[in-house]
């Protein structure tokens, strides 16, 4: 009788630990933030005009906090996030920092245009 629930303690052992391993090899839940998406990519790359209203859109609303190189807030031309990635913080804002979310006050068009004068080299 020992042996049999030796065998029942470390089968159960196993068993946990397999169940262990298969939710460590699980991919990890991703939350959909819902946004609905205008654009997939940036429709105003390159465009002169939209860069223009872009910087208009960034000296009103950004550059208290991120100013021309970084300030308070990081050097927003240095970013390593690209395309939506950077417009998701813009649009949710950043939880733990003073980045409010800009979703319901900037439309989408605009925070491409600002995204555009970022992406454009610096004016001189």
């Amino acid at each position: 009788m020992r042996t049999f629930t030796t065998i029942l303690c470390a089968s159960g052992m196993l068993l946990a630990a397999g169940e262990a391993a298969a939710q460590a090899h699980q991919p990890p839940k991703i939350e959909a933030d819902g946004y609905v998406w205008e654009h997939t990519d940036n429709p105003y790359s390159g465009n002169a005009d939209a860069i223009a209203e872009g910087q208009r859109v960034y000296r009103s609303t950004c550059y208290i906090c991120h100013a021309d190189t970084g300030s308070r807030g990081p050097n927003l031309r240095k970013s390593k996030l690209k395309g939506q990635a950077f417009l998701k913080i813009v649009i949710n804002g950043r939880k733990g920092t003073q980045m409010p979310a800009w979703k319901g006050k900037l439309t989408e068009d605009e925070m491409w245009k600002v995204y555009s004068f970022l992406e454009a080299p610096p004016p001189q």
